[in-house]
């Protein structure tokens, strides 16, 4: 079974336009740079990040970091495909984040991988089912035929998810495949939200009942794959993202650790990742960014975007790539010009998306984010900027992020910034420069992370333009 059994793309796809999607409008009141930036792309939306080196972790057999569509299992299987509850009555379903191209290649979840540093989604539980499940396999074999991995001694799996998740290992008994319902297993229990964890399991762990019976153990000498399926009650829904997969002799160097969170896993958006760090997507599942401005409010302040103007770009993507390619960053100059208002203002924000299981598809709308626990921003400004979290036109919170000529990390709690309630209904996070007087600043944002004491995103600092 291919991995088109389990997609569901919205027809309101991560590469069409925004605002033909959805009748939200949570930034009422704000003036766009340019033209109209609505597009949702693959440079502009934030879904879990990335690394490409875990420090403890090695990944043997699949990385998603580094862009791998395929596990290594020494033969040419090792492709991914889609499991289901259909043959138990259920109608359980994965939705990605971008849809699945070439879905009759081995290569399919390419785009998935490519966008996720690993294979992330969103399972929604069906009716119909007993237990209700949906989940992901690894064919470890070429049909019709089995492969000796017990030499593995068996697995470890690095991943994050909200629903509970069951690793099975699927076998040959005589010619046949043994049915899923009769395959040895492990339990994997849910991760903390936003962690990733790193959990290991001997072959004979994988049991099919007794915790005397060495299934497992038999299992591994005649496989045929490797199955993580998510578990939980019908309706309910969960976030996913397996990001790697090593045997259990290579794998973590510390296999009495359970779970080990990394600091570099809080970082949300990262414009310049240190070489060691494969490109940051991000980890707000789900955000783009736009410029504002005081326009409807009397002002007349402007962002100056040199060279790069958004109006020059035919799309989004292309100009967002093009302003952090150009300043390693997402950089501007800040005209302000209060013009009849009563104070001038300008900046940049990140509208938060949600996925929004009625109509099939991530939509501009207000979540909770109390779990990040604040905001940690890597900048520079050549004046003080306020870092905003906003819900809507009633509710807000604020912090200064003082001018710095070289860039900098500023960490905030949400105690910090008296932003508690907003974080559980937050719909932007905006870098605004404001002045009673007319004047022109410049500023970049470099990095963005959930807060974290030690910092959340380290930088490639040679890859910033400094201002000149």
């Amino acid at each position: 079974m291919m991995l088109n059994k389990t997609v569901n793309v919205t027809t309101c796809a991560f590469l069409l336009i925004a605002a033909a999607c959805t009748e939200h409008n949570d930034s009422a009141g704000i003036t766009e740079e340019g033209n109209p930036i609505a597009e949702i792309s693959s440079s502009s939306i934030a879904w879990p990040e990335s690394s490409a080196d875990f420090g403890r972790y090695k990944f043997d057999l699949w990385n998603g970091a580094s862009g791998a569509a395929r596990v290594n299992v020494g033969n040419n299987a090792g492709f991914w495909y889609g499991v289901d509850d259909e043959e138990e009555g259920g109608s359980s379903l994965i939705h990605f984040p971008v849809p699945v191209v070439n879905v009759d290649s081995l290569n399919n979840v390419a785009s998935v991988v490519s966008r996720c540093g690993g294979l992330c989604g969103m399972v929604e539980l069906g009716e119909g089912s007993a237990n209700p499940n949906a989940g992901l396999g690894v064919a470890l074999a070429e049909e019709d035929s089995s492969i000796d991995i017990s030499g593995w001694d068996g697995l470890c799996v690095s991943y994050e998810s909200e629903l509970a998740m069951k690793g099975l290992l699927g076998y040959k008994e005589g010619e046949s495949d043994v049915p899923s319902g009769e395959m040895p297993y492990v339990d994997f229990d849910k991760t903390t939200v936003g962690k990733t964890a790193s959990r290991c399991a001997k072959w004979t762990d994988f049991k099919k009942g007794s915790a005397n019976d060495s299934s497992g153990r038999d299992a591994s000498k005649r496989a045929t794959s490797l199955i993580f399926k998510f578990f939980g009650k019908a309706k309910e829904m969960g976030y996913f993202n397996i990001r790697g997969v090593s045997s259990y002799k290579h794998g973590i160097v510390n296999l009495d650790s359970l779970e080990v969170p990394f600091d570099t896993l809080n970082c949300l958006w990262n414009a310049v990742p240190p070489d060691s760090l494969k490109e940051i997507v991000g980890g707000l599942e789900g955000g783009f960014w736009s410029g504002y401005n005081d326009k409807q409010k009397g002002g007349a302040s402007s962002l100056e975007w040199g060279d790069y103007s958004p109006d020059k770009f035919m799309s989004t993507s292309l100009w967002v790539d093009s302003v952090v390619s150009k300043n390693g960053g997402f950089a501007a100059n800040a005209v302000l010009d209060k013009g009849d208002a009563a104070e001038a203002f300008a900046g940049v924000l990140i509208q938060i998306l949600k996925y929004d299981a009625k109509n099939d598809g991530f939509y501009p709308q207000s979540r909770d984010v109390s779990h990040w626990g604040g905001l940690c921003v890597t900048y520079m400004a050549e004046k003080e900027m306020r870092l905003v979290l906003f819900a809507d036109s009633t509710l807000e919170a604020s912090a200064t992020l003082p001018e710095s000529a070289t860039p900098v990390e500023k960490c905030l709690t949400w105690e910090d910034m008296s932003a508690q309630e907003v974080a559980k209904n937050a719909s932007l996070i905006k870098f605004e420069m404001r002045s009673s007087e007319n004047l022109s600043a410049r500023f970049n944002i470099i990095a963005i992370g959930k807060y974290n004491d030690g910092g959340s995103c380290a930088i490639d600092e040679a890859r910033v333009v400094s201002f000149k």
